[in-house]
């Protein structure tokens, strides 16, 4: 019939017990003749084949149900773990980032302790979100000494570097044209050949200053790498101000002059601390 193979398999604990439970019965009955004519007998190892298989089913039910209340309680202490984990993780990156801020401000402390002008310490606050190299404005106003003009420096990788000049202030904030912007301009000197040029932004390379007017004979003595530093003329910016380094020449024969691509010393994307130099008080 169709029907008992299905209940069989949806059965198949329940008729495995049963025919285990004949054949035992079966066993007793041929074993021992006296069986027959010991009901009690027969009664009592039935009941006890019963309660031991009762017995079994509890234990594994009581099992079950402790091994996945552990399971619970273990799942409960991996996300507890795993919280902690995190949680140490982000202390222990806050703690980095505190030494690197502690150590970054002890050597801007140095720094400014060795200038030789009257400064104004400021912070970067905010950057034009068209252009981020285009204006920087700091936290510091006139009600803190500012005045348009003022030539604004950091100190980055060891070197002091220019920044550029202060060109807006209000009460509590200032407004600075960094020497990025093409329309920014700024005496320069080659360090150690000491050729003059003029300093402004690159027109096609945002982070990249161009170095023009410098004598055409200077394609000679000039170095790659050399340092480019504010001349002093025009009395805008002191002499001596680290403003670059020489990456590229370019010497146009129709040209009497040689045009340099200069890097900063500043890296602009990185700058949060500034110095404006107040050039009337030493």
């Amino acid at each position: 019939m169709p029907g008992i193979p299905s209940f069989v398999r949806k059965n198949k604990n329940g008729v495995t017990f049963t025919v285990i439970l004949v054949l035992c019965l079966l066993m007793m009955l041929f074993t021992n003749r006296n069986v027959i004519l010991q009901p009690k007998k027969v009664g009592q190892s039935f009941f006890s084949v019963f309660q031991i298989s009762l017995h079994a089913v509890t234990n594994w039910f009581t099992e079950t149900v402790t091994s996945i209340r552990e399971l619970r309680r273990l799942q409960t202490e991996l996300e507890q773990a795993r919280s902690r984990l995190m949680e140490y993780e982000r202390v222990s990156r806050d703690l980095a980032g505190l030494r690197r801020e502690n150590q970054e401000l002890r050597e801007q402390l140095g720094f400014a302790r060795d200038l030789p002008f009257r400064y104004i310490a400021a912070e970067v606050i905010a950057r034009d979100p068209g252009n981020q190299f285009s204006t920087i404005m700091v936290n510091r106003g006139t009600i803190h000494g500012m005045r348009e003009g003022m030539p604004v420096i950091a100190f980055q990788r060891g070197l002091q570097g220019l920044v550029g000049r202060v060109v807006l202030v209000s009460l509590a904030t200032s407004t600075v044209q960094p020497i990025t912007d093409p329309n920014s301009y700024v005496a320069a000197r080659l360090q150690s050949s000491r050729f003059d040029g003029l300093i402004a932004g690159s027109q096609s390379m945002a982070d990249m200053l161009v170095m023009s007017y410098v004598k055409k004979l200077a394609v000679e003595e000039v170095q790659y790498g050399e340092l480019v530093i504010t001349s002093g003329m025009g009395r805008l910016f002191p002499e001596g101000i680290h403003i670059g380094r020489v990456r590229e020449m370019t010497a146009k024969g129709y040209e009497a002059s040689l045009e340099l691509e200069v890097e900063p010393i500043v890296d602009f994307s990185r700058l949060e601390f500034v110095y404006i130099i107040d050039t009337e008080q030493k």
